[in-house]
């Protein structure tokens, strides 16, 4: 009986130090990735169709394809990023593998919560598109994404501005990528 009991509490305590947050000089913050960036894990969701889907019910890949780590940099007052060398140039491998015109729609989460959905987006799209967008970089050699409002132009784009969720913000703070 006192085995059980001893088994029982040490399974309890184990199973609650694994919900505990890190703690940090400054703050408590969740465990996890402050930024990640997922595609969508069902090829049939476009781009387009993000308009019609809630963000908790949207199925994600198992591994994002941009995380913190892949951020050099990020602007908070114009909303675009700098990436690592090596990240930039997955980013550009996806635009060259060719973009359906209604996009490849993306989450971006940050400590395991869904902030917002977007779309991968071509420039030379003829669909317009009431979301956020990550347009194919013009440049290559920038190493720079922006996270734009509608497409083809902000106008496009109604309702309130996701990228300025606080937690994002201060996820972003706190890992040393905002300027």
């Amino acid at each position: 009986m006192m085995k059980r009991l001893l088994l029982g509490l040490t399974l309890m305590i184990l199973m609650l130090s694994a919900c505990q947050t890190a703690k940090t000089e400054d703050a408590i913050v969740p465990d996890g990735e402050p930024f990640e960036l997922y595609l969508i894990g069902d090829q049939q969701i476009t781009g387009k169709a993000l308009e019609e889907l809630a963000l908790d019910k949207l199925p994600l890949e198992q591994t994002p394809i941009l995380t913190t780590e892949d951020l050099a940099d990020y602007n908070w007052e114009e909303h675009n990023f700098n990436l690592t060398d090596e990240a930039y140039q997955l980013i550009l491998f996806l635009f060259a593998a060719g973009l359906p015109e209604s996009g490849v729609p993306f989450v971006i989460m940050s400590y395991g919560e869904r902030i917002f959905a977007g779309a991968f987006w071509s420039p030379i799209s003829s669909l317009s598109f009431d979301g956020v967008v990550i347009l194919q970089p013009l440049d290559p050699t920038s190493g720079t994404l922006y996270i734009d409002l509608g497409y083809p132009r902000p106008d496009n784009f109604t309702g309130e501005d996701p990228r300025d969720d606080p937690r994002l913000e201060h996820a972003l703070e706190h890992a040393g990528l905002i300027e």
